[in-house]
């Protein structure tokens, strides 16, 4: 028996003797999360419906064009996370929590917070600019962030690094920007009405929006994920929420300097500008990190892949390349290999999670045995998965 072998085998039969606490914790965060979650989601139920009765016919249509030029964005995120994808359970959860959960305290808050604003003003225009101002980036950065803090406490196995912050935050801020840009469109109540706000916020200004502010804080609990242990990390994701509640208040707030008094101009020359000079440097920002993320993926896969009997011949050279693996799929489906095909994507997908498995057991040996014991039984089960798929 090697030495790595009998360290996995030592580790997966360590006792967890503060399990107990870990799992009450948990369970008391996830009845806290869902009692809010559940009063976030009768708000945007009613406003929802609200809107959408007043004239169901432009509500099917603020419907549509808002998940239709929400889906582009959809593909573009999932693409980013090619190389250990998240569960389908959890994307899905990601975006329900944006769109339901997020928007309804959302709205609550800011109503009250405009409300309030023009009892002191008087001034309706003003009380709703400082609600952008002042009332939107915070609360609904915070109730998006909730979401992310929730994946990451409740089901930390599955959030990995960096990218699966990115990831997780753009998931929780595209389902937010579905379902707000429905409600915009659909109190238009005409078409005509629809279709500018779907060029305005579904097209021109949608690309640093909701998904890149919440993307931000994503970018903090991935930190925190990677650096494991030390007070710094603890420091990260307040600190990102702040820049991801930053970045919307620069949006919400400085638009305005941008726009003229023709509304032409403002379409196709002022909110572009604003977009370039607001937006592309977070955008910017996130892509960076995004690569930076991916290529420490790569580094993972090889180091921890490398000394494995599992691996069949080639095997490692395709999972280091995007575009060799998937190259080597088209050609499997262009030969009308179908099985070889869904064989080669499983064996892709266990050989990654065993990657990823023997780094967060060898991390977290250390800070956090009971951690490091439950990767170390996953990299047993894995080993025996990827040995009788052969």
């Amino acid at each position: 028996m090697s030495g790595r072998e009998g360290r996995t085998k030592a580790l997966a039969g360590l006792a967890a003797p503060n399990a107990g606490a870990q799992h009450a914790a948990k369970v008391g965060f996830g009845l806290m999360v869902t009692a809010l979650g559940l009063c976030g989601g009768l708000c945007a139920g009613l406003s929802g419906a609200s809107a959408f009765l007043q004239n169901p016919l432009v509500g099917l249509l603020s419907a549509f064009t808002a998940m239709l030029f929400a889906l582009p964005y959809l593909l573009a995120i999932l693409w980013i996370d090619r190389n250990e994808r998240e569960p389908w359970w959890l994307v899905l959860g990601a975006l329900a929590w944006g769109a339901i959960f997020a928007t309804g305290w959302s709205i609550l808050v800011n109503d009250v917070f405009i409300g309030v604003a023009f009892e002191v003003v008087g001034d309706a225009a003003l009380a709703h600019q400082l609600g952008a101002s002042l009332s939107a980036p915070f609360i609904e950065e915070a109730t998006k962030g909730l979401a992310i803090a929730s994946i990451y406490v409740l089901f930390r196995r599955h959030f990995d690094n960096v990218l699966d912050g990115v990831v997780y935050g753009a998931l929780v801020g595209l389902g937010f920007a579905v379902f707000e840009n429905f409600l915009y469109y659909a109190h238009t109540q005409e078409i005509g009405g629809v279709l500018v706000l779907t060029l305005v916020r579904g097209v021109i200004t949608a690309v640093g929006s909701h998904p890149a502010f919440t993307a931000l804080t994503g970018v903090g609990f991935g930190l925190a994920r990677v650096l494991r242990r030390g007070v710094l990390r603890w420091l990260l994701p307040p600190l990102f929420l702040g820049l991801a509640m930053f970045a919307h208040f620069s949006w919400n707030t400085f638009t305005g300097l941008f726009m003229t008094n023709d509304a032409v101009a403002n379409l196709f020359l002022s909110l572009p500008l604003a977009v370039l000079v607001l937006q592309l440097p977070n955008v910017g920002l996130l892509l960076l990190l995004s690569c930076l993320a991916l290529r420490h993926e790569r580094t993972l896969i090889r180091k921890y892949l490398q000394s494995e009997s599992v691996l069949q011949p080639g095997e490692i050279d395709r999972l280091g390349s995007a575009w060799r693996r998937g190259w080597h799929a088209i050609r499997l489906l262009l030969r009308l290999e179908f099985r070889a095909w869904w064989r080669t994507r499983t064996r892709k997908q266990l050989l990654v999670k065993l990657a990823f498995e023997r780094w967060h057991m060898d991390e977290e040996a250390e800070g956090d045995p009971a951690t490091a014991r439950e990767h170390a039984q996953a990299v047993q089960a894995l080993r025996e998965q990827l040995g009788s798929a052969r």
